[in-house]
C-alpha cells in the first residue's frame, strides 16, 4: 500500500454552461485537418467541452488516431498504408495536415497518448473504435496509465460487440452505441426505430445512444422514450445553428460539431433553465485521491474527515481523517481507528497512524472489542472536534451475533495529533438499550451546544431495529444523555437503522437505512418526526437505494442527499453500492429532485456505501468515502488485487466548490 498525499485532484465541471456539451467532431475539423492534436488544441480555444477522436490499432498495438482504414484520403499524393498493416513508424512518416491548409504542414497521426496529453482538466473525450473488439485490452491499459479521470472519458462505437466488450472490461466508463438511419425503400420507414435502439441498448448494456443527427427520424416521442428507459442522449454531427437549436430544446445531453465555436454561441443566444435534461448544478466538483493501493488483505473503510477550526475566528487550523483497516477476509473485523491530519486544506496528508486509545481490548475470554464506524465532526461552541461511533464485539476473532453495544465518543487532542481513549455514552437502564450505537450517523449540533445524536437499538431477541433521536450535552470533556424523542421503526429488513440527521429552513430532517429501501422524515423539533416514508424521486419512482446509510449535505437554505441506488448498471456491485450520487432534495414533498442527480464519486467495482460529510465552510463541502473491497457472487468476498473494475482500494475526497448566488 502506499500513502499518496501528493496525488492530483482533477476538476470535473459536470455541466456545461449551457445545458448541452459542445463535444468537437473530429477535433475543430472544420478549421483544422480531422484527428490531428493541431484540430484537438483548436477545439479548446473555440469552446469545446469535449473532443470526439476516431481510433485504430495498428500492426504493433498502438492505438493511433484516424477515421479511415487507410491513409489515401488524409494523407494524398502519398504511399497508401491501411492503419491495421502498418506500423506505428510507418504511419508517422505521412504528413496528414498539409491537405487541408499549407499551414498545417507537418501534422502527424497521433497516438492515443499523444491525444490525452492535450486534454485539459474538467475537460472530456470521446473516443470512437473505428476497428473490432482486438483492441480492447489495449484501450484499457492505455487509459490506465494515463491521468484522465473516469468521468473525462466516453467510448462509443456502431459495433454492438465491441460495446459489449468494453462494458465488460472496462465497467467504469460511459459507453455510447452509436446508429445512423437508412429508410427501407418498400416501406419508406426508416430503420432502426426507436424500439430498436433500445433493444440495442439494453444488449449491449450501452450507457447512452450516439444517434445522426435527423430531425425527420429523431423526434420528441424518440428523445423521450431512449431517455425514459434510462440512456443518456448524443448527436452528431450538427453544423447547423437551427439543428442544434432543435436537439438543445429535445434536452440532449451533448452535440457533436465539426464548429464548436459557432455552436456554443448560436446555443448561448437562446438557453434556458431547460436547456437540459439534467439542470446545471450548483457547484463544480474537484474529486482527490489521497491515498490508494491494496494488497488483497486489508483495506482502509469508514474514511471521514473533520475539521479543526481558530476559536478567534473559526478558520480551518487543521483537517483530520480517520478511518481503520478491515480484514478482507472476514466480516466487519476491524482493527483501530487510524487517523491522519492536514495542514494545507488537504493537499498533502500525514500518514494515517493507528490510535493506541482504540486497540481491541479483551472483555472476557477470547472476546475482545473495539469501536468502529467513527465519525468525526466540528463542536463549535466548546471548540472541540468530537467524534462518535459505537462499539463491535468478537468471539474467537469473530462478530459476536448477539452482542451488547454501545455509543462511544472520542476528543481529538490537536496540540498531541491523537485521539483521546474513547468514553461510552451513558443510555436509560432499559433492556432495548443495551444494543444501541450512533454508527456511521450524522448528528447535528445546535448553537446553544447541545448535540442530536441519532441512534438505533433493539433489544435482543428482536430482528427489528428501531431509531430515536438523543438530546445530549457536551462540555467539552464529557458527553451525557438527556432524553430522546420518538422511536420509529418499519417491520421487516431489520427494522431502520444508521439514521442522519441534519437542520434546513427551520426543519429537521431524518434519512433511515432499511434493507428494503431507504426512509425520509421531517420534524419541527428535532425529536418528534412524521411518519417515515420511503425515498422516491419527483416523478414518483422510488430513489432505488437501499441497505446502505445516506447523508446529508445543506448549502444556503437548500437541502441534497449524498446516496447509492439501483439502475445504474452497478449490479456487479455489492448490493448496488456504487457510484455515489447527490442530488437536491425537496424539503416539502420528501423526495429527491432527479434532474439535480449527479456522480460524484465513480463506480469502479468496489462499494462506497460508507462515507461521511464535511462542511468546510460556506464555499465548500467534502464527501470523503473509500473503496471497500468486498463484493459477492463470487466464491470468495474478496475482490482480487487485478479486479477487472479498477478499484484498488482509494480513499476519495468528492469536494464540493458551491458557487457564487
Amino acid at each position: 500500500m502506499r500513502w499518496c498525499g501528493l496525488l492530483p485532484s482533477f476538476l470535473l465541471y459536470l455541466a456545461s454552461a449551457f445545458g448541452q456539451e459542445i463535444v468537437a467532431h473530429r477535433g475543430a475539423s472544420a478549421d483544422a485537418p480531422e484527428n490531428t492534436l493541431a484540430a484537438f488544441k483548436l477545439a479548446w480555444e473555440q469552446g469545446a467541452d469535449a473532443i470526439e477522436g476516431d481510433f485504430y490499432l495498428s500492426a504493433d498495438h498502438e492505438i493511433v488516431c484516424i477515421h479511415d482504414k487507410d491513409t489515401e484520403r488524409t494523407a494524398p499524393g502519398q504511399t497508401v498504408r491501411k492503419v491495421a498493416e502498418s506500423t506505428l513508424d510507418q504511419l508517422k512518416q505521412l504528413d496528414v495536415g498539409k491537405w487541408k491548409d499549407e499551414r498545417f504542414e507537418g501534422e502527424r497521426i497521433p497516438t492515443i497518448e499523444e491525444v490525452f496529453a492535450v486534454i485539459p482538466r474538467g475537460k472530456k473525450i470521446l473516443i470512437e473504435i473505428k476497428c473490432g473488439p482486438e483492441i480492447v485490452p489495449h484501450l484499457k491499459t492505455r487509459l490506465a496509465l494515463s491521468s484522465l479521470e473516469d468521468d473525462q472519458v466516453l467510448i462509443i462505437c456502431f459495433n454492438a460487440e465491441v460495446v459489449r466488450a468494453v462494458r465488460e472490461a472496462m465497467p467504469q466508463y460511459k459507453v455510447n452505441w452509436l446508429t445512423s438511419y437508412r429508410q427501407v425503400a418498400s416501406t419508406k420507414l426508416w430503420f432502426p426505430d426507436v424500439d430498436y435502439v433500445i433493444k440495442q441498448l439494453k444488449e449491449t448494456k450501452a450507457t447512452g445512444l450516439g444517434t445522426q443527427g435527423r430531425t425527420h427520424v429523431v423526434n420528441q416521442v424518440f428523445a423521450d422514450k431512449v431517455a425514459s428507459a434510462g440512456f443518456e442522449l448524443h448527436v452528431w454531427t450538427v453544423n447547423d445553428p437551427k439543428d442544434a437549436s432543435y436537439f438543445s430544446a429535445l434536452k440532449f445531453d451533448s452535440i457533436t460539431t465539426d464548429r464548436p465555436r459557432l455552436i456554443r454561441d448560436a446555443l448561448a443566444k437562446d438557453v434556458s433553465p431547460t436547456a437540459s435534461r439534467r439542470s446545471v448544478p450548483a457547484y463544480q466538483l474537484e474529486r482527490q485521491v489521497v491515498r490508494n493501493g491494496y494488497d488483497g488483505k486489508h483495506c482502509w473503510v469508514h474514511a471521514r474527515a473533520g475539521v479543526v477550526r481558530q476559536t478567534n475566528d473559526r478558520s480551518v487550523s487543521r483537517l483530520v481523517l480517520t478511518s481503520q483497516l478491515l480484514d478482507v477476509k472476514g466480516s466487519d473485523t476491524f482493527s483501530a481507528i487510524s487517523s491522519a491530519a492536514s495542514s494545507d486544506f488537504g493537499e498533502t496528508w500525514s500518514e494515517l497512524r493507528p490510535q493506541e486509545g482504540f486497540a481491541r481490548w479483551r472483555v472476557g475470554p477470547e472476546m475482545e472489542e473495539t469501536i468502529c464506524d467513527f465519525t468525526p465532526a466540528w463542536h463549535e461552541a466548546t471548540g472541540c472536534l468530537l467524534g462518535t461511533g459505537q462499539s463491535v464485539r468478537y468471539l474467537d476473532g469473530k462478530v459476536m451475533k448477539v452482542r451488547p453495544r454501545y455509543t462511544a465518543y472520542s476528543i481529538y487532542e490537536p496540540t498531541l495529533d491523537t485521539w483521546c481513549p474513547p468514553k461510552q455514552l451513558k443510555m436509560p437502564e432499559a433492556v432495548r438499550f443495551s444494543n444501541c450505537g450512533a454508527g456511521s450517523v450524522q448528528r447535528f449540533d445546535e448553537k446553544d451546544g447541545t448535540i442530536l445524536l441519532p441512534v438505533y437499538f433493539k433489544s435482543p431477541e428482536e430482528s427489528d431495529y428501531a431509531v430515536t433521536v438523543c438530546r445530549c450535552s457536551f462540555d467539552g470533556k464529557e458527553m451525557r444523555y438527556l432524553g430522546h424523542g420518538d422511536e420509529l421503526t418499519v417491520s421487516g429488513g431489520r427494522g431502520l437503522y444508521e439514521p442522519s440527521i441534519t437542520k434546513v429552513g427551520g426543519r429537521y430532517f431524518l434519512t433511515l437505512r432499511s434493507d428494503q429501501t431507504g426512509y425520509v422524515c421531517s420534524s419541527d423539533d428535532g425529536l418528534h418526526y412524521t411518519e417515515p416514508i420511503p425515498w422516491l424521486f419527483d416523478d414518483g419512482e422510488n430513489l432505488g437505494n437501499y441497505n446502505t446509510q445516506q447523508h446529508w449535505v445543506d448549502h444556503d437554505g437548500q437541502l441534497y442527499l449524498v446516496y447509492t441506488r439501483r439502475g445504474a448498471d452497478n449490479d456487479h456491485v455489492f448490493r448496488n453500492r456504487a457510484p455515489l450520487f447527490m442530488a437536491e432534495v425537496d424539503p416539502v414533498n420528501l423526495c429527491v429532485r432527479r434532474a439535480t442527480e449527479q456522480v460524484i464519486v465513480p463506480e469502479r467495482g468496489a462499494r462506497l456505501g460508507n462515507f461521511g460529510v464535511l462542511k468546510i465552510d460556506d464555499n465548500t463541502t467534502w464527501v470523503v468515502v473509500s473503496e471497500w473491497m468486498q463484493t459477492w457472487r463470487q466464491s470468495s468476498v474478496v475482490m482480487p488485487v487485478d479486479n477487472p473494475y479498477g478499484s484498488d482500494n482509494s480513499i476519495y475526497i468528492a469536494k464540493i466548490k458551491w458557487n457564487a448566488s
